[in-house]
């Protein structure tokens, strides 16, 4: 009798038709997800741009009253630098999920067991980073809803 370790029983998984068809289905979603997101990424760069853009040209109007004593450059800048991380947070998640479609896709054609792994390690990466994303904005959130709760006293 020979025991089986969980090592063992992994190496032996086989993808059938109907898995095959799921995991074609999930690659493809994720080439859509991937190319719409790095389209949206590249979106909110330049909307960042265009706010900076508008909130200068905007606050500028404001440094003719007395009185006014706000930094239009800073505050411009501020908005922009927003847009601009969540450019690039967008990207880097849709490079993941595009790379996971991609690989995915090849993997079932050539039937390559490394490359599925290595499209399975993508969507590991990519649920990964958007996980680490989520946790950071809820400890900010608690933070903020904390100091409001704070300053409401």
């Amino acid at each position: 009798m020979e025991p089986q370790t969980q090592d063992t029983q992994l190496f032996q998984l086989q993808v059938d038709a109907s898995t095959s068809n799921s995991l074609r289905s999930a690659a493809s979603w994720g080439k859509i997800l991937g190319i719409l997101g790095i389209i949206f990424g590249v979106l909110f760069i330049i909307i960042g741009i265009m706010v900076r853009s508008a909130m200068t040209t905007a606050l500028n109007e404001y440094n003719d009253y007395p009185g006014y004593r706000g930094s239009t450059s800073g505050m411009a800048s501020f908005g922009m630098a927003i847009y601009i991380v969540m450019g690039i947070m967008t990207i880097i998640g849709s490079i993941f999920v595009l790379n996971f479609g991609n690989k995915a896709a090849a993997a079932l054609r050539t039937n390559d067991n490394i490359m599925l792994g290595s499209s399975l390690n993508n969507l590991r990466n990519y649920f990964a980073f958007w996980g680490v994303l989520m946790i950071i904005g809820l400890l900010l959130t608690i933070i903020g809803m904390a100091g409001g709760a704070m300053t409401s006293f």
